[in-house]
């Protein structure tokens, strides 16, 4: 039988994996619903999986025909990512506080990103600056709190190779939202180069694949 505390580390690695399953599998069933155009994992942004449309922004035509179930992601994966830091626990964390909060702001920021849609329309009217911050809030927010969570100081309950791919995967997703906002901003008429999505996913699904391997190895070491 289990602990109490050992209750709770499984509890929030599942969590953990499911905070990434979630976006990984809404993602894949939206774009897949998209036909004339196909949806590119390239070069479309992956907002555009969450405009009912049809729309167009920056050059990319959207109209998808699933967006619910993507901004049902968008909204969901955070906090559910959230959930499972929360219960990490106490006594084996330290920065407790920060970690925390930075769960918290990935969690807000993923709902601005599916209440409110990237589409010409908000850009618009202006509620695209709410999808616009909770974007890079999310981006930002989510890559740092791995990296926090692979520092030895933090004192997670996880090897140091473990720490390592975490540490390794924040620095990726950071130097690509970097990127990220530099091809946006020097791309010309507004039309982003062809990799932009691309560019975009190497800012998000680090901090995924950091929520997924993190509750992979602590489920393992559970077991």
């Amino acid at each position: 039988m289990f602990t109490m505390t050992e209750n709770k580390s499984l509890l929030a690695r599942i969590f953990l994996m499911a905070g990434a399953l979630v976006f990984f599998i809404t993602e894949f069933i939206t774009a897949a619903a998209w036909s004339h155009p196909a949806y590119s994992y390239t070069y479309d942004f992956i907002s555009n999986l969450g405009v009912r449309g049809p729309s167009t922004l920056f050059g990319q035509y959207m109209i998808s025909p699933l967006s619910w179930v993507m901004n049902t992601g968008f909204i969901t994966f955070g906090w559910l990512i959230f959930v499972g830091i929360v219960l990490l626990p106490k006594k084996q964390l330290h920065l407790r506080w920060l970690v925390i909060a930075l769960a918290a702001v990935l969690a807000v920021g993923g709902v601005l990103v599916g209440v409110f849609h990237g589409s010409g329309e908000a850009l618009a009217n202006g509620t695209g600056a709410y999808h616009s911050m909770g974007a890079f809030l999310a981006f930002i927010s989510g890559n740092v709190l791995f990296g926090v969570l692979g520092l030895a100081k933090v004192n997670l309950p996880v090897d140091t190779r473990t720490r390592t791919i975490l540490k390794s995967l924040s620095v990726i997703g950071l130097l690509c939202t970097v990127l990220y906002v530099t091809t946006l901003v020097c791309s010309s008429d507004n039309h982003p180069i062809i990799i932009i999505g691309l560019i975009e996913r190497g800012a998000v699904y680090p901090m995924l694949a950091s929520s997924l391997y993190l509750g992979w190895r602590g489920l393992r070491s559970v077991a």
